[in-house]
């Protein structure tokens, strides 16, 4: 999968829970600057499982604290497609 398809993808997500697209970067923290509670943060979680068909484990996902390190995360489990 190209980049560009995780951050459409992953932009289109984000903008269903309410993120202007335009505010986001790689460099955003999903609490911080989108204002992501915990709450949205599983709900993103599970959609992101779902959309891309992998899993991410607990350990994983809460080491993923920006848009940028989520996408290059998605990137590697994905580079074979």
């Amino acid at each position: 999968m190209q980049a560009q398809q995780i951050d459409n993808r992953l932009q289109g997500l984000l903008h269903g829970m309410g993120v202007r697209q335009t505010a986001l970067t790689d460099h955003m923290h999903f609490t911080r600057d989108l204002g992501l509670d915990s709450l949205d943060i599983t709900d993103l979680l599970l959609q992101v499982e779902i959309d891309f068909g992998v899993h991410i484990t607990d350990q994983e996902w809460w080491k993923l604290e920006t848009v940028g390190q989520l996408k290059d995360y998605l990137a590697e489990e994905r580079k074979f497609d």
